[in-house]
């Protein structure tokens, strides 16, 4: 995990050109088993951004040295939220994504759905705890 938040990290630090800091990580999923001699590859795109936060989706792919013939296969996924911060730590607007291919736009869109369902929540646990 330390890895997959490192880059994400990267991933909204070059989007946002700003000091940022993870804000969550939701729906981290285990697909494999990652097996030892496994080389492994932990890569992110950005998938959505709002105006205060981002969504970075993580993946973790391994790629069997022994057992070759297996070859490489998907074992994480997750989704990371940053915030970029200005010099005295507090939010900054974050820069719109650029959209190019519909493909994107199908990933914004439900980055889109997340970061609202996300946002309710907190809500809604923001008015049971007052």
């Amino acid at each position: 995990m330390k890895l997959m938040d490192e880059v994400a990290g990267i991933v909204a630090a070059r989007h946002c050109k700003t000091n940022i800091v993870t804000a969550s990580v939701d729906a981290i999923n285990f697909h494999r088993k990652i097996m030892k001699g496994c080389v492994i590859t932990v890569s992110g795109r950005m998938t959505f951004t709002s105006n205060k936060s981002m969504e970075i989706e993580v993946f973790v792919d391994a790629d069997p040295l022994v057992e070759a013939e297996q070859g490489k296969y998907r074992a994480v996924t997750a989704f990371f939220t940053y915030i970029s911060l200005d010099k005295e730590n507090r939010p900054l607007p974050v820069p719109p994504l650029k959209l190019e291919e519909d493909e994107e736009q199908k990933r914004f869109e439900e980055g889109k759905v997340r970061y609202l369902q996300n946002k309710a929540k907190r809500l809604a646990d923001k008015e049971r705890q007052q």
